[in-house]
């Protein structure tokens, strides 16, 4: 925990599925199935953009992107929500149903424990609606173990803009953004994080992307949030 320490972090916002979420990618090819039931398929060049987004905006804009910029978005929208409640009912069928859902180490919750004795709070941010966040949250017993948790959908933009992020420091009064850590498995958490201005952006490579790709907006890079308690734990620099 001394990562945390040195740079004098007082709060580790955590991104969910990747970070502290195992789900072997299944989100990923529920949204591109989704897509493609409601008409819009897309190509696995399009879906390299996805990971850290927003879900349903992500519907949105590649709906828009087949009508172009003229387009209402009244008539967007519709197809939108389609997508994102195939998307809804897809993902409660794997992750509840299935059980093909895990935490990314047994540990993960002993790690917020100790963190949060030790004087660092702990929030979960995600691209996912407010009503699958409480579920997985509830699934795994984890309000117990965090200090606040966030969705996109309360913000007016997710990642990688920063609201959500600043949004959970003024509930939790957090006073200084350089004391925040953002802990994450993509592009767009490293973004989120350095749009925020927060004092320390650390990948992950238990989820979607490499190091190369981590390290673009990344401080640093672990293999997984539970080195986070390790002193000796490989850390590769920006």
């Amino acid at each position: 925990m001394s990562l945390l320490y040195r740079n004098n972090i007082n709060m580790l916002v955590c991104d969910m599925t990747g970070t502290i979420i195992k789900e072997n990618n299944i989100i990923y090819k529920a949204m591109a199935n989704s897509l493609k039931i409601v008409g819009y398929p897309a190509t696995k060049e399009q879906q390299k953009k996805w990971p850290g987004l927003e879900k349903k905006q992500v519907f949105y804009n590649h709906i828009k992107n087949h009508y172009g910029n003229d387009v209402r978005p009244i008539t967007i929208m519709p197809i939108a929500d389609k997508a994102e409640d195939i998307l809804k009912k897809e993902l409660e069928k794997e992750y509840f149903e299935k059980n093909n859902i895990s935490l990314v180490d047994d540990e993960v919750l002993h790690l917020f424990d100790n963190l949060r004795i030790n004087g660092i709070k702990i929030s979960l941010n995600t691209g996912y609606s407010k009503q699958l966040q409480h579920q997985i949250i509830n699934h795994f017993e984890l309000e117990q173990h965090v200090d606040d948790f966030i969705s996109s959908e309360e913000v007016i933009y997710g990642r990688p803009f920063p609201y959500m992020i600043h949004r959970i420091m003024e509930r939790n009064y957090i006073l200084n953004v350089k004391n925040v850590a953002k802990i994450g498995d993509t592009l767009n958490d490293m973004k989120e994080g350095r749009n925020a201005g927060c004092g320390l952006n650390i990948g992950v490579l238990s989820g979607k992307e490499d190091k190369k790709t981590l390290l673009k907006c990344g401080d640093v890079v672990i293999n997984k949030i539970t080195d986070l308690k390790n002193d000796d734990m490989p850390v590769f620099l920006l």
